[in-house]
């Protein structure tokens, strides 16, 4: 029974104000899910509002005053967060060595990517000027150290002009500016920089 007023009060709103002029006689046949919610019928002569339709079907009050403070509390956010929301992406990401400076990358200003995040392990990368990683280096030594700096060290060696770059996965000794769409095996890419 409940789908039946449901499907009379939908063709109601329908003949109404979907297709004004339309027989109201004929009833389209639907095929919609069973709804346990509650819906109270309208008569052709009452005015409808289709606020209260929705919100009688529904079951959920709705509040200019709540959209008004939901507006005022997203303003109203850390600056932190706005710009995690709004922030710029590096295009095209570069790595470089400590002479590079770090910033957004663009084509036309080549600064090494601070905010790089690895896709592989969801791990921040973690950056260090003026060292290189020794060759003895391996995944599972990243795997276990990764982020204590105190274990991390035992395994840097120190290089002006170097920036070691490592994450719990991958790792990389660069000198110069270098593309990481050049690094395939890297599945690294900028995190957003704030403003």
């Amino acid at each position: 029974m409940a789908d039946d007023d449901l499907e009379r009060l939908l063709d109601e709103v329908e003949s109404k104000y979907c297709h004004p002029g339309a027989a109201s006689g004929a009833a389209p046949d639907r095929r919609r899910s069973k709804n346990p919610i509650a819906v109270k019928t309208v008569n052709d002569d009452e005015d409808v509002n289709v606020d209260d339709l929705i919100e009688d079907i529904l079951d959920v009050p709705f509040y200019e005053e709540s959209k008004k403070q939901n507006a005022k509390s997203t303003r109203q956010q850390s600056c932190k967060t706005s710009q995690q929301l709004t922030g710029k992406k590096c295009c095209p990401v570069y790595l470089g060595g400590s002479a590079i400076p770090l910033g957004i990358g663009t084509s036309v200003s080549e600064r090494a990517c601070h905010q790089l995040r690895c896709t592989a392990c969801d791990f921040n990368i973690v950056t260090f000027d003026d060292y290189r990683w020794d060759a003895s280096c391996d995944y599972l030594f990243f795997r276990n150290c990764m982020p204590e700096l105190s274990k991390l060290q035992t395994k840097m060696i120190r290089k002006k002009g170097s920036r070691a770059y490592a994450c719990q996965c991958s790792w990389r000794s660069i000198q110069q500016l270098t593309d990481l769409s050049t690094e395939p095996q890297l599945r690294w890419v900028c995190g957003k920089h704030c403003d």
